[in-house]
């Protein structure tokens, strides 16, 4: 809707990367509470998170240029400028985790009940990615006659301007929200390791499955599901693995 809050001569501040440093803001506050409450070592964590963001950022810009690069054949400088928006969500996971994992593994820290911490916050620093992704108009929807439509019209806006959309960025950014309160609400109940980890992997994975159909851009396809949709499918199937394990299983 709103692709930058103010312009001061070459000075631009994108809504969309507002947007995300205040996620990750709130991610950082949610984690670092977890930790105080679970006795673990915030300063090590907080290090292992600062570089898997960055590499989970690269990741999600580097799945949106190999989905979309027609819109970079022509100015391959603009595959940098992240702020105005462009990012796969999926992609930042799957470079994300690796890099977590492996600095885990060097400061000895324990994997599976950081990465619950981390899978606590994540919905909500989402949460507010997609508020910023609505503003830039990316992950944009079909056109629809619904009530609730949205019409972007500034012409700096990723999405087609002028005609009724469905907002899918809310959808998945109010589904997240959800997601989160439902975790965090949640969280002395499922302090088994693993626990939160398996429910946001199928809390999420449902969501954005559901939310693919709504979407209007373009995408890849096979087998009438998009690509996002069958990552879906695999984080779900992830998640059922581990509750089923964790839960039948008892602390490990």
């Amino acid at each position: 809707m709103f692709p930058q809050i103010f312009k001061i001569g070459e000075i631009v501040i994108h809504t969309y990367g507002l947007f995300i440093v205040i996620g990750i803001f709130a991610g950082f506050y949610v984690i670092k509470k977890e930790c105080i409450r679970l006795s673990l070592d915030f300063k090590h964590i907080s290090d292992v998170l600062f570089w898997s963001i960055w590499i989970g950022l690269l990741g999600s810009r580097i799945f949106y240029v190999l989905y979309f690069p027609s819109e970079f054949i022509d100015n391959p400088i603009e595959i940098i400028k992240i702020w105005k928006g462009g990012l796969v969500f999926h992609g930042g996971v799957i470079f994300a985790l690796p890099t977590a994992i492996i600095l885990l593994k060097k400061y000895r820290l324990p994997i599976l009940k950081t990465i619950d911490t981390t899978a606590l916050a994540i919905p909500l620093a989402h949460f507010f990615g997609r508020l910023g992704c609505f503003s830039a108009g990316c992950c944009y929807g079909e056109v629809c006659e619904l009530p609730w439509a949205v019409i972007f019209k500034d012409p700096k806006s990723i999405a087609p301007t002028n005609v009724p959309l469905h907002p899918t960025q809310l959808y998945e950014s109010f589904g997240n929200l959800i997601l989160f309160l439902i975790l965090y609400m949640s969280r002395k109940r499922t302090d088994i390791e693993g626990l939160k980890t398996g429910i946001y992997l199928i809390g999420y994975g449902f969501i954005r499955f559901i939310v693919e159909f709504f979407r209007g851009d373009v995408r890849q396809f096979y087998y009438n599901l998009s690509t996002a949709q069958w990552i879906s499918i695999l984080f779900m199937f992830l998640g059922a693995i581990i509750i089923i394990r964790k839960s039948w299983g008892g602390k490990k």
